[in-house]
């Protein structure tokens, strides 16, 4: 499925990236820094899939949008985040999945990381030229607005309504629904579907172990 922060933020991305040079997004021990909802973790116990299901609750993973911290020692809080949808597993085999994502991501970048091209700039000036390149075509945000956090600088980007659309074909595999859709990477997503209630957990990274808890995931309600 693809994600706003992928698939539609590559230039703004590009241009905040230039801002800053500073490595990183883990603390001193190594953990991620990056902010999110409070997700209670979900047992992937399988199940079956098939039919119309509406979306009551998403918990995403921050690590979505790291691109707005690549190459600076920023904390993302996307708590503000809202994201809704609708999936429909048939029973050829086919899918369509529709997700809405909308609301703010807040940004801290530490003073550090307050240059451009090795040249020092104030907060005032990084929320000039965010909200320029915010303002360009191919951007998803509807505006950035920066100011003083302490000695860091504290931007929040407000992501417009972005409805993306994904078909493509499904399979079950014990607690893994495989997904296959058009133009995308494939997808195995560990799962839990009992009764009423389907719980789709976001794609596992390569190594990770498929059939443990799902901490990050979106929740559906069958119609």
């Amino acid at each position: 499925m693809k994600w706003v922060s992928r698939a539609r933020s590559a230039v703004i991305v590009t241009t905040l990236l230039a801002l800053s040079a500073c490595g990183g997004s883990v603390d001193d021990e190594g953990n991620s820094k990056e902010e999110g909802p409070s997700c209670g973790l979900v047992a992937a116990c399988g199940g079956d899939p098939t039919g119309t299901w509406t979306m009551d609750e998403a918990c995403l993973d921050p690590s979505m949008f790291e691109d707005l911290d690549e190459g600076c020692d920023a904390e993302i809080d996307i708590s503000g985040m809202v994201v809704s949808g609708r999936a429909e597993f048939r029973a050829d085999n086919t899918h369509v999945t529709t997700v809405t994502q909308q609301g703010p991501i807040e940004v801290v970048y530490p003073a550090a990381c307050l240059a451009a091209e090795d040249i020092p700039i104030t907060c005032a000036q990084l929320s000039v030229k965010m909200q320029r390149a915010a303002a360009g075509k191919e951007s998803p945000f509807t505006s950035v607005e920066c100011a003083h956090a302490g000695a860091d600088c504290a931007c929040t980007f407000v992501l417009g309504r972005i409805t993306t659309t994904s078909t493509g074909t499904w399979s079950v595999s014990g607690s893994i629904l495989a997904i296959e859709s058009e133009g995308e990477e494939p997808e195995e997503n560990p799962f839990c579907a009992q009764g009423s209630s389907f719980t789709r957990g976001f794609p596992v990274s390569a190594g990770a172990d498929a059939s443990g808890p799902i901490k990050h995931y979106m929740r559906f309600t069958k119609e």
